[in-house]
């Protein structure tokens, strides 16, 4: 089995990323992919695409999301100091939490930036899986700000007793140390608790286009997301290569960042090993109602009532 992307947007995550769902998934096949993850955030807007050209094209589909993530929600925490966590659904059941989850996101926690907290996860906690890592993650931020280990460590306690110790995981990006030094600080810190906690490592370089060569028409996007001209200095440049790679691009920096072959081997076969376990088969084309229970008040008056109601034939 070739190497699973469980972290990775398409053009459905608003000007930050380039590739349609198909695009993604045809570039998957095309690489000799079993699986392949699309994470976008703050929503679930192309999984209906996205699962349709999966399944005509013989790929797994793994369905998830990237939310921003605090303690509370209540908490006046400013917005470039929250940090996200990847979700993925584990199955049907993982796949509905995932959708109230987003939905909690942009209506409970949709001031400053679309966000679940601690309590959103008890609520929602059934057959998911959670990763964080990397710079932009909520222990990224952390990391960033030198907050203390024993904290860190705290909050991922209560994210394991929240959803399960078996369904957390520590996630490497790989990317090259000399283009992203906050990657190397991030990881660094990552490996350290991944050992001290013994929580398992898996590894993606967190893609935002299909192909090298949309490096810069997503630098286009960012720019005109910021309202800023390609040629503005203080426009977006994001360091590093976030193309979809295959196994041996992410073996390659791996290697050249100082990995050890074992640990590499172990990271991939941890991607491989959840892909395998996913199982998400939605129901398309059907007309969905809720239940709506009538209150008990309203059936009393109907009982009452319902021998002079008139109905016409």
């Amino acid at each position: 089995m070739s190497f699973t992307h469980l972290h990775g947007h398409s053009t459905f995550s608003f000007l930050e990323a380039i590739g349609k769902p198909a695009t993604i998934i045809n570039k998957a096949k095309e690489l000799w992919m079993n699986a392949i993850a699309i994470t976008d955030y703050s929503g679930m807007y192309g999984m209906v695409k996205f699962y349709q050209a999966a399944k005509d094209t013989g790929i797994k589909p793994i369905i998830g999301v990237e939310l921003g993530f605090v303690m509370d929600i209540n908490s006046n925490i400013p917005e470039q100091q929250i940090g996200n966590i990847v979700i993925l659904a584990k199955n049907k059941e993982g796949y509905q939490n995932l959708m109230e989850l987003t939905s909690f996101a942009n209506k409970e926690g949709s001031k400053g930036k679309p966000k679940i907290d601690l309590q959103a996860l008890k609520t929602f906690w059934k057959e998911i899986i959670c990763l964080f890592g990397g710079a932009n993650s909520w222990i990224g931020k952390m990391i960033a700000l030198d907050e203390k280990e024993s904290k860190m460590i705290e909050i991922i306690h209560l994210i394991q007793e929240s959803i399960g110790k078996e369904n957390v995981y520590i996630e490497i990006i790989a990317q090259d140390y000399k283009e992203t030094e906050e990657s190397k600080k991030a990881n660094e810190v990552l490996l350290a608790l991944a050992d001290k906690e013994h929580i398992q490592c898996v590894v993606n370089n967190n893609y935002f286009y299909p192909t090298q060569q949309e490096k810069e028409a997503r630098e286009v996007a960012l720019a005109i997301k910021d309202g800023l001209k390609i040629y503005d200095e203080t426009r977006r440049k994001p360091k590093g290569q976030f193309h979809i790679m295959n196994e041996d691009e992410i073996r390659k920096i791996l290697e050249n960042n100082g990995f050890e072959k074992n640990m590499i081997e172990k990271m991939i076969a941890t991607n491989n090993s959840i892909a395998d376990s996913i199982m998400t088969d939605i129901e398309l084309n059907q007309a969905l109602f809720p239940n709506y229970e009538t209150p008990e008040d309203i059936r009393e008056i109907y009982e009452e009532h319902k021998d002079q109601l008139v109905i016409n034939e």
